[in-house]
């Protein structure tokens, strides 16, 4: 299970909001490919043939290189390139196009999310780390601010927050905060073994360091490496399975939970403390509420998108290095 800051059901990959795209579908005409910012065209036969790599007197070409780079990476490209095409095509069925703008405001999205409030420098080195990290560059960053852009014009009106979504999200903002630290593993025994750590290490050392000391060294969550710390979040919000809600609605700061058992393994939580609703009124933060609400109706209707694109564009996969990453 992953680790939103403040919900589980928003991860980075929300934030960046499935990045994937295209081959040709049926119809007289194939969709132009969306321009990628950054990219440089080049005849594949002369890329082939260009040395890609220098090892001492060595020279080693793209295509030498290419069976290793389509199995490490050949299901992730493409995925990138059938969302490409599929959202090219269903664009122009729409009579619709992406300007520049909509890419920038792609770009400032992202950053507004990953660093909220920061200045452009601060929001840069940011963005410029977790790029990185995600193995993103000029080309595929543009390529991915371009579907995103692409996917949110398509399904603009679907978004529409209800009365009902607003109320729920001041209640997630505003109401009561539970500040939670949490250890997920994948077997039960494992879960067990963890419980059984900060059990024998809390005499000693406490029950919070101990939590903290087995959550970095045992859990499979994201959090680990901050100790399981998930900050503060609302017992109320519906992102989170209804076991972690069910015990959040019960357990008492500084106690630890039983085992739970989630999806996708077990989870065991600790409260370290209740951070009491506030008195902000919903009139107050209707309008940013409500945008809030609207931007993630569209990281959801993108996600589903883009899933629903994937199974109706599927490609044939014809190069056998990229057939086998493509079929694992």
């Amino acid at each position: 299970m992953t680790k939103p800051r403040a919900s589980f059901c928003l991860t980075l990959a929300a934030i960046l909001c499935s990045s994937i795209s295209g081959c040709a579908g049926s119809g007289t005409q194939s969709p132009k490919p969306l321009p990628l910012r950054g990219n440089n065209t080049t005849q594949s036969g002369s890329l082939s043939a260009r040395p890609a790599l220098l090892i001492e007197n060595s020279a080693l070409s793209l295509a030498a290189l290419w069976p290793v780079l389509a199995e490490i990476a050949g299901t992730e490209a493409i995925r990138e390139a059938v969302l490409d095409h599929a959202v090219s095509a269903e664009l122009q069925r729409a009579g619709l196009a992406i300007t520049e703008t909509d890419v920038d405001a792609e770009r400032q999205r992202l950053s507004d999310r990953l660093m909220p409030g920061s200045s452009k420098e601060e929001a840069a080195e940011l963005v410029r780390r977790v790029l990185e990290g995600r193995g993103l560059g000029p080309v595929r960053l543009g390529a991915l601010l371009r579907r995103n852009a692409g996917m949110r014009k398509l399904i603009a009106d679907e978004a529409v927050p209800s009365i009902e979504l607003i109320e729920l999200a001041h209640t997630i903002r505003f109401g009561k905060q539970l500040h939670t630290r949490m250890i997920t593993t994948a077997t039960p025994h494992a879960a067990q073994q963890a419980l059984q750590d900060i059990r024998s290490r809390a005499p000693e050392r406490g029950l919070m360091i101990s939590f903290m000391e087995v959550a970095s060294e045992r859990s499979t969550d994201q959090s680990a490496s901050l100790g399981g710390d998930l900050g503060p979040i609302s017992p109320d919000d519906p992102g989170l399975p209804v076991v972690i809600r069910s015990t959040l609605a019960e357990l008492e700061p500084m106690t630890i939970s039983t085992i739970l058992a989630l999806d996708t393994g077990y989870a065991i939580l600790l409260v370290e403390k209740t951070t009491p609703a506030t008195s902000t009124t919903l009139d107050e933060v209707y309008e940013s509420l409500e945008q809030e609400v609207r931007d993630r109706q569209e990281r959801l209707l993108m996600d589903r998108l883009a899933q629903n694109l994937l199974r109706e564009y599927s490609p044939s996969v014809l190069d056998a290095s990229l057939r086998w990453s493509w079929e694992r």
